[in-house]
């Protein structure tokens, strides 16, 4: 049986803008497309692939990144004062 959790730790997020990410790598892992998505490193994925204005970046307690789709975040994380 699954119980309901709620998150209690605060993140550090905003729109992903150029100059944010880490690098970019071609949008198939062939490199067959010309065209480049900007990414940046995880604890998970060392190429988190994103969107300019798509996603948002967030950075945990202890410094790590992550994206979120816009919308995502958008519908989960409310901002607090």
């Amino acid at each position: 049986m699954f119980k309901e959790y709620r998150k209690t730790a605060t993140v550090k997020a905003k729109l992903f803008e150029k100059g944010d990410e880490d690098g970019f790598v071609h949008r198939d892992k062939y490199g067959t497309q010309p065209d480049l998505v900007p990414y940046i490193s995880t604890l998970e994925n060392q190429f988190h692939k994103g969107e300019f204005g798509q996603h948002y970046v967030c950075v945990g307690v202890k410094g790590e990144r992550w994206l979120v789709e816009k919308s995502i975040f958008e519908a989960t994380y409310e901002a607090v004062s």
